[in-house]
C-alpha cells in the first residue's frame, strides 16, 4: 500500500524567477490556468499539483504569484504549507517580493524549506555562489536559516533530480498535520461542475472528510453534506489532514460560498469578530503601530479588515511583540494557536502577525489587568489554565461542549483541561454522563452563598412556610441559567448538604418550622372556626379579617396545617377537615348514581351553597374520584 505523505509544500519568490517553469519540471503539469495567465505569462492565482516521491506517497504543491499586485493570493495559498520551495533567480538575486514572502513564511511558522537558485543555466558559477550567498544571508534570523540551497534549471533540467530528491528528505523530517483534532478545511476555490454541482478546495488543516458526512459552513452556519471527493484528481472515501481536497458539496450553491469560508464539524467552532493575540511587528516596518490603526488581517484563506488595540502599551515599535486585542469589521473563523498575516491598510504591504491566544475574547481597556492575567493564563500552553479562564468567564454551567464553542479549543484539550481541573478542585461538575456541566469552584461557591443567604432570608421571613418553591427559587437566583444547568446546581447542593428538596419545595439543609405561642394560638382558632362549620368553612380572606391578621399570614398558618395533614386545601381561598373530606366524598359516591350528579344535586346532598359545592367537585376531579361530562359529575 502506498504510504500517504500528507503534506504541502508552497511555492514563494519573486515574479518572474520561474516558479511555474520549476513546477512543471518537477510534476509535469502546468500550474497556470486561467487564461489571462497564459496571455500574460505571469502567475495570477494559485496553482495546484502533486508531487509524487520515489516510495509512491504524493505530496501537494502550491504555486503562488509573485507579484506585488497578488500578495493577497499568495497568503491564500501559504496557508496550510509544511515545507517552503523558495524560488530566487540567479540572474536577479533577492528582490522585494522574496523578501516579503519570506517574512509571510516566517509569520505563518514555516521551519523547513528548500531553496532553489532558478535559471542557473544562464548564468557563470561564481554568480551562483554570489547568489547562494546574498540567500544565506537572507535567511539567517529566521526560522528557516541554514535551509539547503540548490541550483537549478527548469529548462534545461539541471538539478532538478537533486532538488526532488531534497524535497523528499525534507519531507520525512515534517510533523504531519493532526488527523486526530476536529475537521478544518479553508476554502481557496470555489466552483460549479456540469452535472456535478458545487465543489469547493483547500488545503485540509486537520481531521478527515468523509463521502457523504455532514460538516457545517462557516461564517455562514449552513449544514453542507458532502457528495463526492477528490485528492489530485482521484476519488476517494475519505481525505485526510495535509491533503488537498476537492469536496462536491449538496445543499449549498456556488453564490452562497467562497474562499475564505471554513468546513469544520458541527457545534466546534464559531464565527468571532474579536480575537487577542501576540502580534509582531516587522523589524523593516517603518512606523509604530498605534491603538486604533486600521489594518488587513490574513488568517486562512480569509482577509478582514479590522483595528488593532495593545493591552499594555499605546504602541508597538518595529521589530517589537505585544499582546493586543484585533477588533474586525469582518466575521472570522479562527482558533488558539493559529498563525496569521497583518498588512497595513494603504499602501498595502505587510508589516508583521501574530498567533491567536483568545479567539472569543471580552473588549478590553487598555492597561487592564485582568485582562491581562486571562491573556498570560491562555497564552501559557497549560490546558487546565485555559479552561480555567473560559470557566472563570461562565457565571452559569457550562457543558464541555459549551467550552469548545466558547473557547475553540479542541475538545480532547477542553477534556482534559477539565479532568485535571476537577482533580485540583478549581471546577466541580454536576448532572449524569450525557448531561454534566461544569462550574469554576468560584462561581460554584458564589452561587451556593447567594442561595444559602436568600434562604435563610426566606426562611427567617416566612418561619411557617416549608420552603421555597423550587421555580421560584431559579427564576429569582438563576434567571440567566438554562433549566438544565440550574437543575444540575441544585442537585449538586443537594448532594453537598448544602439544601433540601422536598417535591417541588427547596429549603436549607436542617431548617424547620418555628411556630410561636401566638401562632400557635391563631392556628387553634383557624382549626376550630373550619370544625364548625364543616361543609361552609369560613375561606382564607374572611379568617383574615375575623382575626384580623394578614392574609398572606392566615395562608402560611393553613399552608403548615395542611402538611401536618391538619386540613385539606380545596381551592386558593377553601379549606376543609380531612374528616369532611372523607364524608362528603362517601355522600357523593352514595348520590352519584349511573347517570351522574350535577352540582345542584350535589349542593342538596351535603347541604351547602354552590360557593362550596362547586370547588369541593372541582377537588375531586383532580383527586380522579370524578369526571366532568357536560354538567355532570360521574364517578371514575
Amino acid at each position: 500500500m502506498t504510504p500517504r505523505r500528507n503534506l504541502i509544500i508552497g511555492t514563494a519568490g519573486h515574479i518572474d524567477h520561474g516558479k511555474t517553469v520549476l513546477v512543471k519540471a518537477l510534476t509535469g503539469r502546468d500550474t497556470d490556468r486561467l487564461a489571462e495567465e497564459k496571455e500574460r505569462g505571469i502567475s495570477i492565482d494559485l496553482g495546484f499539483a502533486p508531487l509524487t516521491f520515489s516510495d509512491g506517497s504524493v505530496a501537494g504543491i502550491v504555486d503562488v504569484p509573485g507579484h506585488e499586485n497578488f500578495v493577497r493570493n499568495m497568503l491564500a495559498g501559504a496557508t496550510g504549507v509544511d515545507l517552503a520551495l523558495l524560488v530566487v533567480a540567479a540572474d536577479d538575486g533577492v528582490m522585494p517580493q522574496t523578501r516579503e514572502h519570506l517574512a509571510i513564511l516566517d509569520l505563518l511558522g514555516v521551519t523547513r524549506a528548500v531553496v532553489a537558485v532558478t535559471k542557473a543555466d544562464l548564468v557563470e558559477e561564481d554568480m551562483l555562489e554570489l547568489v547562494a550567498d546574498e540567500v544565506g544571508e537572507l535567511l539567517e534570523g529566521t526560522a528557516l536559516e541554514g535551509s539547503p540551497v540548490i541550483p537549478v534549471s527548469g529548462i534545461t533540467g539541471q538539478g532538478i533530480d537533486e532538488l526532488r530528491a531534497e524535497l523528499e528528505r525534507q519531507a520525512s523530517e515534517v510533523r504531519l498535520k493532526d488527523e486526530g483534532l476536529p475537521t478544518r478545511l479553508p476554502i481557496d476555490r470555489v466552483f460549479t461542475l456540469r452535472g456535478i454541482g458545487t465543489v469547493v478546495t483547500g488545503t485540509l488543516w486537520s481531521g478527515t472528510i468523509e463521502n457523504n458526512g455532514q460538516l457545517e459552513l462557516l461564517p455562514w452556519s449552513r449544514p453542507v453534506r458532502v457528495r463526492g471527493l477528490q485528492v489530485h484528481d482521484s476519488d476517494r472515501e475519505a481525505a485526510y489532514a495535509g491533503e488537498r481536497v476537492a469536496v462536491n458539496l449538496a445543499g449549498i450553491s456556488r453564490e452562497e460560498t467562497s474562499r475564505g469560508d471554513v468546513l469544520t464539524v458541527p457545534g466546534y467552532m464559531r464565527p468571532t469578530y474579536m480575537l487577542d493575540a501576540r502580534v509582531t511587528l516587522l523589524r523593516d516596518w517603518v512606523r509604530p503601530l498605534r491603538r486604533g490603526t486600521r489594518l488587513r488581517l490574513h488568517h486562512g484563506t480569509r482577509e478582514v479588515l479590522g483595528r488593532v488595540y495593545p493591552l499594555q502599551t499605546d504602541r508597538i515599535e518595529p521589530g517589537a511583540t505585544a499582546a493586543a486585542q484585533l477588533r474586525l469589521e469582518a466575521e472570522l473563523v479562527c482558533a488558539p494557536g493559529d498563525r496569521f498575516v497583518l498588512r497595513s491598510y494603504s499602501p498595502v504591504t505587510t508589516i508583521g502577525g501574530g498567533i491567536v491566544v483568545d479567539a472569543h475574547p471580552r473588549k478590553h481597556r487598555v492597561h487592564d489587568p485582568e485582562a491581562v492575567r486571562q491573556f498570560e493564563e491562555l497564552e501559557s500552553g497549560d490546558l487546565a489554565r485555559a479552561v480555567a479562564v473560559y470557566l472563570e468567564r461562565s457565571t452559569a454551567p457550562v457543558s464541555a461542549s459549551g467550552l469548545v464553542l466558547a473557547s475553540g479549543l479542541a475538545p480532547q484539550a477542553v477534556d482534559e483541561g477539565l479532568e485535571r481541573l476537577l482533580k485540583s478542585g478549581l471546577a466541580v461538575s454536576s448532572g449524569g454522563e450525557k448531561a454534566r456541566v461544569y462550574l469554576h469552584r468560584d462561581h460554584y461557591e458564589s452561587a451556593t452563598e447567594e442561595m444559602r443567604r436568600a434562604l435563610a432570608s426566606f426562611h427567617e421571613s416566612r418561619p411557617l412556610a416549608d420552603g421555597i418553591a423550587r421555580e421560584t427559587l431559579k427564576k429569582k437566583l438563576l434567571s440567566g441559567w438554562d433549566p438544565r444547568s440550574s437543575d444540575a446546581l441544585l442537585e449538586g447542593m443537594e448532594a453537598a448538604g448544602v439544601i433540601e428538596t422536598e417535591g417541588n419545595v427547596v429549603r436549607l439543609a436542617g431548617s424547620s418550622v418555628s411556630v410561636t405561642g401566638d401562632q400557635e394560638s391563631h392556628l387553634e382558632d383557624i382549626l376550630s372556626r373550619i370544625a364548625a362549620s364543616p361543609v361552609s368553612p369560613p375561606t382564607v380572606s374572611e379568617l383574615s379579617a375575623e382575626l384580623g391578621l394578614d392574609r398572606g399570614a392566615v395562608a402560611e398558618l393553613l399552608g403548615l396545617a395542611e402538611r401536618e395533614k391538619k386540613v385539606i386545601r380545596v381551592s386558593p381561598e377553601l379549606y376543609f377537615s380531612p374528616d369532611t373530606v372523607a364524608d362528603v366524598e362517601e355522600r357523593l359516591r352514595s348520590a352519584a348514581g349511573p347517570e351522574g350528579i350535577t352540582v345542584s344535586d350535589f349542593r342538596e346532598v351535603i347541604g351547602t351553597s354552590r360557593k362550596y359545592a362547586l370547588p369541593l367537585l372541582e377537588y375531586f376531579d383532580r383527586m380522579r374520584v370524578t369526571v366532568r361530562v357536560g354538567d355532570l359529575r360521574k364517578l371514575r
